[in-house]
């Protein structure tokens, strides 16, 4: 049972002591401030985005942090050099369909409009499942005019500007359609690519918080274009997420052991642990939080865990966050005051090997 480190138990790799500590960081990280790095992040009411790509390619090598809104992981931050892009012709009709219906509608980046959108498509989306039930197929993607009209993007002629020329992109078949000669037959097509989607590296609260606290080195404004300060994140981020606290801790926890932590969702965890980052090797453990203390996890969903776990050759951490016996705790100050217990589960298979000589 290890607890989090304060700021008096922090020690450099200095020995002369010349390297000065953040007051606010409470990890052992021998930091000049002369070389201290500040990064802005930008509270969008759900998390804290990076737009600029230098940022968001030094984030993300320092620590594997956040994730590209483009990407699957690592965020591609190749600045434009006005080359054409290669692109899915199934891609091309949908963007295209996406423009003519949303692109020439007031665009806003009010986060209230934002949820208020997501809202009115999810209510289109249970509208159209009750429509179609009883029906074996259920297309919650296509529009409901002729998906075939937007072939017309495909052939009309473009007479392109200057403007255009920076979104070109050249169209290919599908890769369905891939055949022997799929090469041979391919014609590509050069067409503007009108919905131009900016790559920004997304961070969790989690990282978002463990950066400007933990790290200090990164500042968050809000849509106001107003920097907040550690206790401002630190309440808005509690009143975000259900049990920030908790998991802020593991977060903490976790990367101060040197591993890499990412969302673990995917695998019905909270957490992932890397040694090494996803770009090098996967994940070794799934990190389950148990939130309440009284609350023992029954069987079949260890069971489940532990299976998960071993079927993606990994090995399942539980986690307990225990609260300090100390009256008036006042966080974010009081964070050393949490301790964390970790149990690993691991499923132990039996192999027998049956032959024909005696074993002693």
């Amino acid at each position: 049972m290890t607890s989090l480190q304060s700021k008096e138990d922090c020690r450099t790799n200095d020995p002369n002591n010349v390297f000065t500590m953040d007051v606010e960081s409470s990890l052992p990280l021998p930091l000049d401030r002369s070389m201290c790095i500040v990064f802005t992040g930008h509270f969008n009411g759900i998390c804290v985005e990076v737009r600029s790509l230098d940022e968001m390619a030094l984030l993300h090598h320092m620590g594997c942090f956040g994730k590209g809104t483009a990407s699957r992981s690592k965020p591609k931050v190749v600045q434009n050099d006005c080359s054409p892009s290669i692109m899915r012709k199934r891609q091309f009709l949908k963007r295209s369909y996406w423009y003519k219906r949303f692109g020439k509608s007031q665009q806003s980046f009010d986060t209230d409009v934002f949820l208020k959108e997501v809202n009115d498509l999810v209510s289109k989306i249970v509208h159209d499942c009750k429509k179609q039930v009883g029906k074996d197929v259920i297309d919650l993607v296509s529009s409901d005019d002729d998906i075939n009209e937007e072939n017309e993007y495909l052939d009309t002629p473009h007479n392109f500007d200057t403007i255009d020329k920076q979104n070109l992109a050249v169209i290919v078949p599908n890769s369905d359609s891939e055949d022997e000669n799929y090469f041979s037959n391919m014609r590509p097509k050069c067409c503007v690519d009108k919905i131009v989607l900016q790559e920004k590296l997304m961070l969790t609260l989690e990282e978002a918080f463990f950066l400007l606290y933990g790290l200090g080195c990164l500042q968050v404004i809000n849509n106001d274009n107003q920097i907040l300060n550690i206790e401002e994140c630190w309440t808005i981020f509690s009143e975000s997420v259900q049990h920030f606290v908790e998991k802020y801790v593991v977060y903490h926890y976790f990367r101060s052991k040197g591993y890499i932590v990412k969302p673990g969702i995917k695998f019905g965890g909270d957490y992932l642990l890397y040694k090494e980052g996803p770009g090098v090797n996967h994940a070794d453990y799934i990190v389950v939080i148990n939130f309440d203390e009284n609350d023992v996890s029954d069987w079949i969903s260890l069971l489940g865990h532990v299976r998960m776990a071993t079927t993606t050759v990994k090995e399942v951490m539980m986690v307990e966050v225990l609260k300090s016996s100390k009256e008036n705790i006042k966080l974010p100050q009081d964070l050393s005051e949490f301790t964390v217990r970790e149990l690993i589960l691991s499923r132990k298979i039996p192999i027998v090997i049956n032959n024909d000589k005696d074993i002693d």
